[in-house]
């Protein structure tokens, strides 16, 4: 059994400071898309949780802007990693909540199967909600809908994808593919 330390240095510097602002910035994401990032990082985390290596994959190349204005910049912010190959030109639109995805299929490239599964993350970033489904459509279908909630009508939402491989798990890299106003 150890005892307390009769005393504790905490020197607060501003570098603390900083990277503990970036810490929370990035931790209050992740918590808000816990169920996707598990999927998306569980092959990625070796020795630590998923969400731990989600946290780990954006401290650094996610976050903008000068102390202590942080941000978390959407466009680099990864929900998912691993070696499986996105589709080609994924792009999503909106007619109020109903989200359509499209992306063309390129099965038998590189290691794109026409099985592997469409995951799709929607983040309200007003509300600080997401919305999610890991198995939302096949590669080979090259669409899907995806129905956000009323309650985020006139909400700026962030749109990510990628792909779960079905019979290892693996995950693709996320891509950012859209910023859409409801």
């Amino acid at each position: 059994m150890k005892a307390a330390p009769l005393s504790y240095n905490d020197r607060n510097s501003l570098a603390q400071q900083q990277q503990r602002l970036k810490f929370t910035i990035v931790n209050k994401f992740v918590a808000k898309a816990l169920g996707f990032i598990s999927e998306g990082f569980r092959k990625r985390a070796v020795g630590i949780t998923a969400p731990n290596a989600a946290v780990a994959a954006n401290l650094d190349d996610a976050i903008t802007g000068t102390w202590p204005d942080y941000q978390l910049d959407y466009s680099k912010t990864l929900v998912s990693n691993g070696p499986v190959d996105l589709p080609y030109s994924p792009s999503a639109s909106n007619d109020n909540t109903t989200l359509s995805l499209t992306w063309a299929d390129n099965s038998g490239m590189g290691n794109a199967l026409a099985d592997d599964k469409v995951m799709i993350l929607a983040y309200n970033g007003t509300k600080q909600q997401a919305v999610y489904n890991t198995t939302l459509a096949e590669r080979s279908e090259r669409n899907a809908s995806f129905t956000l909630p009323t309650a985020w009508t006139g909400d700026t939402v962030e749109i990510w994808i990628a792909m779960q491989r079905q019979k290892d798990n693996e995950t693709s890299p996320s891509s950012h593919i859209a910023t859409i106003t409801l």
